[in-house]
């Protein structure tokens, strides 16, 4: 039975990781090559690069895909997603994707449309995957994932939130208010904005975990109710009297949210015994 569980998300898993990872790969190769300064330069000057042209957008674009891949894990391993969660999700990719396609606008090669596509597409991005796990919050109440998915929303709004100074400082360093030019140099923005992607990588493993997590368990009663509904009926009890608080054992009640378990099974014999 271990085997069997799980397949449903196994393929939408299997491309969720194998792009996701390439994504990363590919960002580390063009750190590597590329002459930027990781620390003080945004990822998205790498698009302005002497090695590696074209690789930032080919990582940010097999992120995307990763993501879609996540929310259809989610959607197969039968996590009840609100309309609001998949937007939310669907707004992450689709903001990488714009991203990736329009991209930042430097002096050395200005296109202020794309640059400003570019910026607002981040920042859509950037909020919405945050969103969408804190919309997830409530159906996974009283579940051992929520916890996890808590901790990894911390992180991320830590990160966003540090990533948001180092760029508000970034500005006033330019314009040559008081000290923030040194303020600025305590923050790197280049660190800051790696550290957000870090985060929010953590927090899409941590619902590509949740998705499996939640379809080995719903597997799990499945299998177990439909044992007990044929050992009702080698015991000669009828498939309808194995209820669940009252209905009929299935295994996700989508109103409550939680997974639904034979509390109890209720014998009634076919026939009383005849008297000698």
């Amino acid at each position: 039975m271990g085997t069997e569980q799980g397949k449903r998300t196994r393929p939408w898993r299997l491309v969720a990781v194998a792009a996701i990872g390439w994504g990363l790969f590919t960002a580390v190769v063009l750190h590597i090559i590329s002459s930027h300064n990781p620390v003080y330069d945004t990822l998205s000057s790498y698009t302005v690069t002497d090695r590696g042209e074209g690789m930032l957008a080919a990582s940010v674009l097999s992120l995307a895909i990763g993501s879609l891949a996540v929310l259809g894990a989610l959607q197969v391993a039968g996590v009840p997603l609100s309309k609001t969660t998949r937007l939310l999700l669907m707004l992450w990719s689709l903001g990488l994707a714009a991203a990736a396609v329009f991209p930042a606008s430097y002096p050395e090669a200005p296109d202020p449309v794309s640059g400003e596509i570019h910026l607002y597409a981040c920042l859509v991005a950037f909020l919405s995957l945050p969103g969408a796990a804190i919309s997830l919050l409530e159906p996974l109440r009283g579940r051992q994932e929520r916890v996890a998915v808590v901790r990894a929303i911390r992180l991320s709004a830590v990160a966003f939130g540090l990533f948001a100074l180092s760029f508000v400082f970034v500005r006033l360093s330019e314009a040559g208010i008081g000290p923030f030019p040194e303020i600025s140099d305590a923050f790197p923005i280049g660190v800051m904005q790696r550290l957000l992607l870090l985060a929010d990588v953590v927090l899409l493993g941590t619902l590509l975990r949740v998705a499996t997590r939640l379809e080995s368990a719903f597997d799990g009663r499945r299998e177990f109710g439909r044992v007990a509904v044929q050992a009702g009926h080698a015991a000669g009890v009828q498939e309808h009297h194995v209820v669940v608080g009252g209905e009929v054992a299935r295994p996700f009640d989508q109103r409550g949210g939680d997974l639904a378990a034979v509390h109890r099974v209720e014998h009634h014999a076919l026939g009383a015994p005849e008297k000698p």
